[in-house]
């Protein structure tokens, strides 16, 4: 599923709630991870150092076996209640677990409804962002703007202007 992959330098931890949960999110996602995973949305934003909106929670992209093991991990912790909006747009194997700082939202083989079709959301390039000694993966500048055109939301949409605008004045590959 992913390209290269590219090293980022530390970012300033600006967001104490989400290094907090990234913290709490690593060593699960050592431990049960097996195939290649992403932080999306929002919060890969942020890790990729795009000022804009503030995560609500973090997206985590991976493998339906990937995210079977994580809800078996973290059964104790999953918020059954939650339904996320757009249902009928988008379908993974959806888990939503609220005991760290910031939820985690983690969708394993997703797919987005585009006109019609299901087509499934893959990254193709990645930088590796180093927060408190660990490498976190999200998609490049260029990858998430895709991904979130792909979404087609308004608010997606307006995130992918966003890094049109970082993109044009820092570059495509510039972090």
């Amino acid at each position: 599923m992913a390209g290269g992959a590219e090293r980022l330098s530390a970012i300033p931890a600006t967001d104490a709630r989400l290094m907090a949960t990234l913290a709490g999110l690593m060593p699960i996602a050592r431990a049960c991870f097996r195939d290649p995973w992403w932080i999306i949305g929002s919060a890969a934003m942020r890790l990729a150092g795009v000022d804009g909106p503030e995560p609500n929670d973090v997206d985590l992209l991976c493998s339906a076996r990937d995210a079977d093991a994580l809800a078996e991990a973290w059964a104790a912790h999953r918020d059954d209640g939650y339904r996320p909006a757009d249902d009928g747009r988008f379908r993974s194997r959806f888990a939503r677990f609220a005991h760290l700082p910031m939820a985690v939202e983690v969708m394993g083989d997703l797919e987005v409804r585009v006109a019609g079709d299901w087509q499934p959301v893959q990254v193709a390039s990645e930088w590796r962002v180093e927060v408190n000694g660990q490498a976190i993966p999200v998609p490049t500048l260029l990858e998430q703007r895709r991904i979130l055109a792909l979404f087609g939301r308004g608010k997606d949409l307006a995130k992918a202007v966003r890094i049109d605008d970082i993109i044009a004045v820092r570059g495509p590959h510039a972090h």
